[in-house]
């Protein structure tokens, strides 16, 4: 005896174009209760998955050490300047000597990039 119902997995059961349709989507999805669980239990659901997959520790921490490496030192040197100045005053006395007799003392500040 075949069922007449069946559940198609890619299909949406609700409609995606209106916002009822996504917010039953995503209460659909999403488990609230989590939010009422203490931080105890949460952490031995956590520690009891964690157990399963010991194999997989430390090719995850490699792989997170190198996406914050890719993305996050280039991210910190756009947000932070690295453009520095410094006045002339205080530089060696050589470079100082050269910048005044190249420039005069128009010159009251340099300005150099900090690089990494």
């Amino acid at each position: 005896m075949e069922s007449d119902l069946t559940f198609d997995i890619d299909a949406q059961r609700w409609d995606q174009s209106t916002f009822m349709g996504r917010l039953k989507h995503f209460f659909n999805i999403t488990d609230c209760r989590t939010a009422l669980l203490p931080d105890s239990k949460l952490d031995e659901a956590k520690y009891k998955f964690m157990q399963r997959i010991t194999f997989l520790h430390g090719p995850i921490q490699v792989m997170m050490v190198g996406v914050f490496l890719v993305f996050m030192v280039p991210a910190a040197c756009s947000l932070f300047p690295q453009r520095c100045s410094m006045a002339v005053s205080k530089l060696e006395p050589e470079l100082r000597d050269s910048i005044i007799s190249q420039y005069g003392d128009s010159i009251k500040q340099v300005y150099f990039n900090k690089g990494l």
